[in-house]
């Protein structure tokens, strides 16, 4: 961490002004995936600059008691949790997909040219994760360890090369190039809840009515939710099913109606079919 004495805050005000800024590019149309490299860069380097925003750790020194590792009160770190899952009600994933430092530095990761490896069973994906907070839960509740600690978010961010935990999380950034976002997926307690809150989130990536079901954004979707019948629960509006839609046929609305016609069309066409 290069400047210690920087207030945490900066770290939320700049997510926050993130998630409103992209959501509004997004709903106008206006976003850019150099727009999305830009806010990348600038959470990741407030990570390595002041470690924030860090909510997944916050949660970690919240279980075991520590105020101070968290860089502010409690009451008000549990405030800035429940803005985010507003948020994240609101307009869908946008803090986890460009507001967090640990998953800009993992997306930033996946960028990179060479060949992906796709993890398929969602469910099983966030059944470990769950299974991964109830582990961060207990630890924290009966044994007074930190089990989140062990995969050295700190050390990492803070540049901690002697500590073997930064080499733990060196390994999942580079494991990050082939496989999509594995801490994000796999063992952050945050991403649990904004997970689950996103199934109803208000405003979210959708088909509309140009839709031909030429099935391309699902070939280009990492985490496998372009599907219509998706939650979008794992979307981390990165993007990529807009960039190779032919007809431009997905949009961030606030409004599920598109979707809906396109089910019920699609259930008539099953049903037409079927005489």
């Amino acid at each position: 961490m290069v400047f210690e004495s920087a207030p945490k805050a900066i770290g939320m005000i700049w997510a926050a002004a993130t998630v409103l800024i992209l959501a509004y590019l997004f709903k106008t149309g206006r976003f850019r995936s150099r727009i999305g490299y830009l806010f990348l860069a600038g959470s990741a380097a407030l990570g390595f600059l002041i470690f924030a925003p860090m909510f997944p750790n916050q949660i970690q020194m919240l279980a075991l008691g520590k105020s101070k590792g968290l860089g502010a009160r409690p009451a008000v770190v549990g405030a800035g949790l429940g803005i985010f899952i507003v948020l994240t009600f609101v307009f869908g994933r946008m803090f986890c997909g460009y507001g967090c430092p640990i998953g800009a530095v993992q997306e930033m990761a996946y960028r990179l040219p060479g060949k992906k490896l796709r993890v398929r069973g969602k469910m099983v994906l966030i059944g470990f994760r769950m299974g991964f907070l109830v582990a961060i839960i207990v630890g924290a509740a009966v044994f007074s360890e930190g089990v989140l600690s062990q995969l050295g978010l700190k050390e990492f961010f803070q540049w901690k090369t002697a500590a073997s935990a930064f080499y733990v999380f060196l390994a999942l950034s580079i494991v990050s190039v082939v496989v999509y976002r594995p801490f994000c997926r796999l063992f952050c307690p945050y991403g649990v809840m904004l997970s689950l809150v996103s199934i109803g989130s208000r405003h979210r990536l959708r088909r509309n009515e140009n839709c031909i079901e030429c099935g391309e954004c699902e070939k280009a979707c990492p985490t496998g939710e372009a599907g219509a019948r998706d939650l979008k629960q794992e979307c981390y509006l990165c993007d990529r099913c807009r960039a190779v839609c032919p007809v431009e046929a997905i949009e961030y609305s606030g409004s599920a109606a598109p979707l809906l016609r396109i089910r019920k069309e699609g259930s008539n066409a099953a049903r037409g079919g079927s005489r």
